[in-house]
């Protein structure tokens, strides 16, 4: 370990200047010019570097230049392509959203079109709004054919009625022949809860003319058919069936009854042989709708009981009439302050502050009101409320009641 001096500043002093002197024997001129030059040389030195980095910067931009104009050139072909590429992207874009209006609106014109079944040349019109639910004219070229079925699984009688096309045959035999279509049409549209046209009864439909002169209906019946033991269920679809032709414009009179090739017949446990079955076209029911709960289509349905006046009969059309399990919903809808029968003509007033309009509820109901005076054998029905128009009825005219209920639409 060193010792610490301890010599003082006095002492040290003292020794410095007994030491021998330093002198430089140079020149002034000499010292000088060597300070000069060593400068020089310092200078020299931090200028040479920033020299050979430039010089070997361009040399290495010389090797570089060409490879980097050509990436430019890429690079802006490419920015050039990427934006023509983008251009034809939205372009594309563009035209398949316009593509996918138009389809969407073809789609939509074609939902709103019936829809036809090619292989059995059906239309069906399921779920569209109805602007009418009767007939109200016939062509001059074509035929009207109407048929007693039932709806909700026999619960309430109704009629299906469809327009052919005349083929020069009667109407009897065209009536027939039809029967297998109305009933594909039907099968196709199960959730309408209408039953099939019954026709197991029967073996063959013909038109002939009676002792005096006037058109009625032949049927005759399946010879192995026993219409003594029908039912009362049974004994109801068979007459039923046969009510169909009450609403032809042929305005058969009757319907003759044969089996075996002999008139007259027994229908259900009566005992009484009945020859023929009058075609009634008055039978005083009333008009109420079904509507199926798995369908949203209306139909108009006959009451069971018949009425002894208009009036009771417009009553019954205001509430609901119920079935065992099923319904039938009242189509009047509004308030009815006035009836006024005018001969042939009957008059209904709905009353002032009943608000009245142009919809498909309405347009029901005035059809069931007119079809329901058609069965107290009234001609044209006059509807007077605070519109002008409801479907194809004027409000405030004498309207001609309808040919038939329920239009199924065959091609």
């Amino acid at each position: 370990m060193m010792k610490k001096s301890k010599w003082s500043d006095e002492q040290l002093e003292q020794m410095l200047t007994q030491m021998p002197g330093v002198k430089d024997k140079r020149k002034p001129q000499e010292i000088y010019q060597n300070i000069t030059l060593k400068m020089n040389k310092k200078k020299r030195k931090m200028w040479l570097v920033p020299t050979l980095a430039s010089a070997a910067a361009a040399l290495l931009l010389f090797i570089l230049a060409p490879s980097f104009i050509n990436n430019m050139n890429s690079s802006s072909f490419d920015s050039a392509q990427m934006a023509r590429e983008n251009t034809n992207i939205t372009m594309d874009s563009e035209n398949r959203e316009a593509s996918s209006k138009d389809e969407s609106f073809s789609t939509l014109q074609k939902e709103e079109e019936p829809q036809q079944d090619e292989e059995a040349g059906i239309y069906s019109f399921e779920g569209q709004p109805s602007n009418s639910y009767a007939v109200k004219t016939v062509g001059e070229n074509e035929v009207l054919l109407t048929y007693g079925v039932y709806l909700g699984g026999v619960m309430f009688p109704s009629v299906v009625s469809v327009i052919v096309d005349s083929n020069g045959e009667n109407v009897v035999e065209q009536w027939q022949k039809t029967v297998p279509r109305v009933n594909e049409v039907i099968r196709k549209n199960k959730e309408w809860g209408i039953d099939e046209i019954s026709n197991s009864y029967f073996e063959d439909f013909s038109e002939v003319v009676t002792k005096d002169n006037s058109k009625a209906v032949r049927v005759d019946v399946n010879n192995s058919i026993n219409t003594e033991s029908f039912a009362t269920a049974e004994a109801a679809e068979f007459s039923h069936t046969i009510s169909s032709f009450r609403y032809l414009l042929e305005d058969y009179q009757h319907v003759e009854l044969f089996q075996n090739n002999q008139q007259g017949i027994t229908i259900g446990q009566t005992g009484i042989i009945e020859n023929y079955i009058d075609v009634e076209k008055d039978t005083k029911k009333a008009y109420l709708y079904y509507i199926n709960d798995s369908s949203d289509r209306k139909i108009l349905a006959l009451t069971y009981e018949d009425f002894n006046t208009i009036e009771q009969a417009l009553e019954a059309m205001k509430v609901e009439a119920k079935q065992g399990d099923y319904n039938l919903h009242p189509p009047i809808i509004s308030e009815i302050k006035q009836i006024k029968a005018d001969g042939s003509n009957l008059e209904i007033h709905f009353s002032d502050d009943s608000d009245l309009e142009n919809t498909d509820n309405y347009i029901l109901m005035l059809d069931a009101i007119m079809l329901t005076a058609k069965e107290f054998n009234f001609e044209t029905v006059t509807f007077y409320g605070n519109i002008d128009q409801i479907g194809d009825v004027r409000i405030g005219e004498q309207v001609p009641v309808p040919l038939a209920p329920n239009l199924i639409q065959l091609q």
